[in-house]
């Protein structure tokens, strides 16, 4: 599952500084500059990335409307005692999410995550985890697997959003980088 993407500003000024490829230009491309603009893509993707991670791990459990799974949502908000997880409280971040920005469902579950004391996150680690049983035969121990995925969530939305609150301008980035050539 991929979300549709969304170019950071700053790609924007480093194809035009860098390889001087203006954003209204049209014209033919050679290989390197193909070559090129999908290096910067790459380096610039890291809240892209963030964010499919995300999703992929919200698509590994049931949906608010999956059979036979109904319930599941309303354990995993019992069990973590946050209204943060509510489906109908999450839906606009999930969409969100599904359209590139997954700020606002990292911001969700980061803070909801950040706010359960032990036994919540002990609680909704089991709820989790017997609903990945079965998708990960090698790792037979539900609680375990829900623990992971807790933990994986935790990190991930740490990394969409400060992929999005670190964008750097052409000018810090060269800064940055005479900076530790200097060093």
């Amino acid at each position: 599952m991929v979300s549709a993407p969304r170019q950071p500003e700053s790609l924007g000024d480093y194809l035009d500084q860098h390889l001087n490829l203006p954003l209204d230009f049209e014209g033919p491309l050679t290989v390197q500059h193909i070559a090129n603009v999908a290096l910067l893509a790459t380096a610039h993707s890291a809240g892209y990335a963030a964010t499919q991670h995300l999703v992929s791990l919200m698509a590994g459990i049931p949906t608010p409307t999956n059979e036979p799974y109904e319930d599941f949502w309303f354990k995993f908000w019992q069990a973590s005692g946050s209204a943060y997880f509510m489906p109908g409280n999450m839906k606009p971040s999930v969409l969100a999410a599904l359209d590139g920005d997954g700020t606002a469902l990292a911001d969700r579950m980061l803070t909801g995550l950040s706010e359960m004391n032990p036994e919540q996150w002990a609680a909704t680690a089991s709820v989790v985890g017997n609903a990945l049983e079965g998708q990960l035969s090698p790792l037979k121990q539900a609680e375990g697997n829900g623990e992971l995925w807790l933990r994986d969530v935790q990190l991930t939305a740490w990394r969409v959003l400060y992929a999005d609150s670190a964008p750097l301008s052409w000018e810090e980035r060269m800064a940055f980088r005479e900076g530790w050539k200097s060093a």
